[in-house]
């Protein structure tokens, strides 16, 4: 019925009764699959030569590349190798003018499909790019085919891994579409891996179950293709005898339909097997057969047209682009040249311009050199002014500090002790207030000291910084003489310096990690290290104390004010403490370039 229906698609084709409704009934004859026609050659190759020229009339190019493709499909049926690749390039080339990438993928998959037992590296070749293309575009109606006969060149080079990923993915995409025409394929193609792998029984389950869906769409050459691709398995198992019979009702199918490549390969198996049966008479008989369609298949002259098609179709592709690069210069040249006219003339006046500007500028630029000179050496002489004004305000400060605000605290400290010992009589309270309020005094003093220490100088030296801490260390030690006291640097060969508020920072630090030791530790060993690491210098105060739990403990006053004071000069403090085991508190300051006396680093 399906034959009738194509019968009378041509003769009404060729009798010119055409119109643009025609374009369904073109499309009709296209999707027919070659392989499921009866027809004999010459008749599918006039009824596309009818659909092609009904397309051209109507302009309708996918119709006429489609045509052009079934037309190839033919030849490759027929073993004529040159004309299966004419037809192909003339398709492609209607295909990728319009844009008709589903069309251009599936068929680029064919073309390598057909080439994969004359050119492999050429098969792989437009097998890829049709691949890439239905990829991108997710041709599901392309990918099917093109996976399973990627499988194909995959099987033939023996990568059987491969063959079966592909194989799979085909299956997959077939059953989704339900197209029942591709699962015959995917069976065939997973039944001869396996066979391959060695799984005979499995093998030819798949390749009945191809069988049986192509005697339902009549696809004869199909039906050929199973019965030797069955026999070939029953070869491979070593049962020759068994795979006679499918080679011999195989032949007068591919016959009938003018399958040559597929004659010409199951004469060869049939010839394989009578060798194996040692029937020699019967061997030889089917070994001529496959001799002589090889020989008319496989010619040279075929083989150099072929060949020459190659050439001419990437010849082609390269001189239109080659032409069409030449037209897209040709055009920038134009406007390069346009651009250049006007950039000229923009330029000339542009440097007439320049030089008249030039002059006005220099002048008023050696003025305004003049100027800022002025500017500067005001601004310079300011600057001295306003340090040397800082410098005498900080000197007299300190004097202030020293002498006023220091001997007033000394005459308060001289009186509490005089008033102490007039109210001898009096309770012990109010005489360990007047003590506390004068071991305050004492301590202000200390301080007030430190502090006028540190403004009197407007750097504060390692040495300066170490000596202060050897004084405060010797009176910790006058008033806690249980504890052992340890001093030590390590890698300051270098002379360090800091600013004057980093230096009394650090002191201040320092002095209140020493005096928490002294006060809450109850430690025997307190170790003070000072060390240069890598641009970084490091001051750690380690006790063997009690410790505190971290987790608990919440900062107080004194570690706070630390904290802050390390934060002030761009330095980091580390406290590290634990039950039992004692604390360390280290202290992380970065140094440059401007920190050191020396000129080496």
């Amino acid at each position: 019925m399906k034959h009738y229906y194509v019968w009378t698609l041509f003769l009404f084709l060729n009798v010119g009764v055409l119109s643009a409704q025609n374009i369904q009934q073109i499309d009709s004859i296209n999707a027919i699959l070659v392989q499921n026609s009866s027809l004999k050659t010459d008749s599918l190759l006039v009824i596309y030569d009818g659909v092609y020229k009904a397309a051209e009339k109507l302009k309708y190019q996918k119709g006429m590349g489609e045509a052009l493709k079934n037309t190839a499909i033919v030849y490759g049926y027929d073993g004529k190798l040159d004309k299966r690749l004419e037809y192909s390039l003339k398709a492609i080339r209607i295909f990728e003018e319009n844009d008709l990438k589903p069309q251009a993928a599936n068929l680029y998959g064919e073309m390598g499909y057909g080439m994969k037992r004359d050119n492999m590296e050429r098969a792989q070749y437009y097998m890829n790019k049709g691949l890439k293309m239905a990829e991108e575009g997710n041709y599901k109606e392309v990918l099917d085919r093109t996976y399973n006969n990627y499988g194909v060149l995959k099987e033939m080079q023996g990568q059987l891994d491969s063959a079966l990923y592909f194989y799979k993915k085909g299956l997959a995409i077939v059953e989704e579409r339900n197209y029942t025409e591709g699962l015959p394929y995917s069976y065939s193609n997973l039944a001869g891996v396996y066979g391959q792998m060695g799984n005979y029984d499995l093998s030819r389950e798949y390749f009945y179950k191809a069988k049986a869906i192509r005697e339902q769409i009549n696809d004869r050459k199909g039906i050929a293709e199973n019965f030797t691709q069955i026999g070939e398995v029953y070869l491979a198992e070593g049962k020759p005898g068994e795979a006679v019979p499918f080679f011999k009702q195989s032949l007068p199918l591919a016959i009938s339909e003018e399958y040559r490549f597929l004659t010409q390969y199951t004469y060869q198996q049939l010839s394989e097997a009578y060798k194996q049966l040692r029937q020699t008479d019967s061997a030889l008989f089917y070994f001529e057969r496959y001799s002589a369609y090889k020989d008319s298949i496989n010619s040279l002259d075929v083989n150099k047209r072929m060949a020459e098609l190659n050439v001419e179709y990437e010849t082609e592709k390269k001189e239109n682009e080659i032409l069409k690069q030449r037209a897209e210069l040709a055009e920038k040249d134009l406007e390069v040249r346009r651009k250049n006219l006007y950039i000229y003339g923009s330029l000339g006046l542009a440097i007439i311009l320049g030089l008249l500007g030039y002059l006005i500028y220099s002048r008023q630029k050696l003025k305004n050199r003049q100027l800022q000179k002025e500017s500067e050496l005001q601004i310079a002489l300011a600057k001295i002014e306003t340090q040397n004004r800082l410098e005498e305000q900080r000197l007299r400060i300190s004097r202030d500090l020293h002498d006023n605000i220091g001997s007033q605290l000394t005459f308060i400290i001289i009186s509490l002790d005089n008033l102490n010992y007039l109210v001898k009589d009096t309770g012990q309270e109010v005489r360990e207030r007047i003590a506390a309020i004068s071991a305050f005094t004492s301590v202000t003093i200390n301080e007030l000291r430190d502090t006028v220490w540190a403004m009197n100088k407007e750097h504060i030296s390692l040495a300066d910084l170490e000596s202060r801490i050897k004084g405060l260390i010797d009176k910790a030690k006058e008033s806690d003489t249980e504890t052992q006291f340890e001093m030590v640097l390590q890698d300051l060969t270098n002379q360090l310096t800091f600013s004057a508020l980093e230096g009394i920072n650090m002191y201040r630090i320092i002095q209140e990690a020493i005096n928490n030791a002294i006060k809450y530790a109850k430690a025997g060993n307190l170790k003070i290290e000072m060390r240069l690491e890598r641009s970084v210098f490091k001051v750690s105060i380690k006790d063997n104390g009690v410790g505190f739990d971290q987790t608990k403990h919440n900062a107080g006053n004194g570690l706070n004010n630390m904290r802050k004071r390390a934060a002030d000069i761009e330095a980091e403090l580390l406290v590290t403490s634990s039950l039992g085991e004692g604390s360390t508190i280290e202290l992380v300051k970065p140094v440059t370039e401007s920190h050191m006396q020396s000129s080496e680093f």
